[in-house]
């Protein structure tokens, strides 16, 4: 957690020093190219919020929506660490993933959001199917909103793209889209919500 603090000081230190100049008050967009030496520990900070869903006393509501039906069911606490695996693999720290992917951190100001992007800069092993992820800073309050990763694989004939959300302390989402050759792709989303009010 203090490397992520000190992370977390130089990506706001870095984009409040460029909001005083000119460029940055015409710009939707500020870019800080500047590589830090550790990634944000993105499974660490999952499993601790699966610790804070498992104290708290709501149930988790799943609700699937795939080619046009919309289904809801009441998770177990069993289930919930079931559906969240997919964002728990691959393990995604400082140690798995910096030969792997570079880190970018800008400001976005249309979405008033620090954020930290990280894409590969070499050929990724077929065995991590990561091939992005954001981390969205609210920068008022230093605190993670959100996380937004993407995984990738080819399966027989096609592809599959998993793209997982988890919006911090009130739900998360797996949108799986499956591609053939010759038909539309087929879009499934399930959603596990544990804050029931957003």
């Amino acid at each position: 957690m203090q490397k992520f603090i000190k992370v977390l000081c130089s990506v706001l230190l870095v984009s409040l020093s460029a909001c005083h100049s000119k460029k940055v008050k015409q710009a939707s967009l500020i870019n800080t190219t500047k590589e830090n030496k550790d990634f944000f520990p993105v499974t660490d900070f999952l499993l601790g919020q699966l610790n804070e869903i498992d104290s708290l006393s709501v149930t988790p509501l799943k609700i699937t929506i795939s080619e046009g039906k919309r289904d809801s069911v009441w998770l177990t606490k069993k289930d919930i660490r079931v559906f969240a695996l997919p964002f728990l693999q691959p393990v995604i720290d400082s140690i798995s993933m910096k030969n792997y992917f570079t880190e970018v951190s800008f400001l976005d100001q249309t979405i008033n959001a620090i954020t930290l992007t990280y894409d590969p800069k070499i050929k990724i092993p077929d065995s991590i199917k990561l091939s992005h992820w954001d981390i969205y800073i609210n920068p008022q309050q230093s605190k993670v909103q959100k996380i937004y990763l993407v995984k990738e694989e080819n399966i027989i004939g096609g592809t599959k793209t998993t793209q997982l959300t988890w919006k911090v302390n009130a739900w998360c989402s797996i949108r799986t889209i499956t591609e053939q050759p010759n038909s539309e792709p087929r879009i499934k989303e399930e959603i596990m919500k544990w804050d029931l009010d957003d």
